[in-house]
Parts: C-alpha cells; structure tokens; sequence
C-alpha cells in the first residue's frame, strides 16, 4: 500500500504516462466528455468529492505550466488555478477537450467549473 499521495490507481497511473505539454482536465460532474478521452470518474454523490479537494490533492502530484478555464468558471475556481490561465468560451473549452490524455470527474456542481491543465516539467 502507498505510505501518502493519491491513492487512485487508475488516477496514479495517468498522471505517470504524462509527457511535457499534455493536457488534462478536472472536471463538474456534468461536463459532457467526448467518448474517445479516458474518465477518471472520482464522482460519489452531488458534491463529494468537490473540485477544490481533487485540485488541492493533484497539485503536489503533477507539474502545470498552463490552464485553460471557460468564461462563466467562478472566480473561486480560477483562483485555485496557480499558472497562467488562458480564457475561451464554455464551447471552446468543450472542443479542447477532445485533446485531453484524461479528465478527472468530481462530484462538483457549481456550472463552468472545469480547467484545462498543460502539463510542465520538473527540471
């Protein structure tokens, strides 16, 4: 068993096969999400687990350079973003999603609140 860190397998062994300048999304739980993109679905009930617990547990896990959240994602939720944020339309966002390696679902229902990550480097 893992000593800390993600536990999620399947959330474990995405993040591994990522590569510098892939994308990958966090998700509400209604966001439509094109067939071919791999669902990591974290969702139990309406609002477990929230968006913020699932960013708060990726980001010591990964390396960001880049996000890309909708026009109508609340202020709250671009504030848990810490890098440069690109702005597009909900349908824009919608479309970039197709180039996703993975979205994680949450359990989150507030409307837009979904980001877009590109994934950086660590040296």
């Amino acid at each position: 068993m893992k000593k800390s860190g993600l536990l999620n397998p399947d959330l474990c062994y995405a993040i591994a096969r990522l590569g510098h300048t892939d994308t990958w999304a966090v998700a509400d739980c209604g966001l439509p999400i094109p067939e071919h993109v791999e669902i990591i679905d974290l969702a139990l009930v309406f609002g477990i687990p929230t968006f913020e617990q699932v960013l708060n547990a990726l980001k010591p896990e990964v390396v960001v350079e880049g996000a890309v959240i909708a026009e109508g994602a609340p202020e709250r939720i671009r504030e848990m973003v810490d890098t440069d944020v690109e702005v597009v339309t909900h349908e824009e966002l919608k479309a970039q999603l197709a180039e996703c390696a993975f979205v994680i679902r949450t359990g989150e229902t507030t409307a837009y609140a979904n980001v877009i990550f590109k994934s950086g480097v660590a040296f």
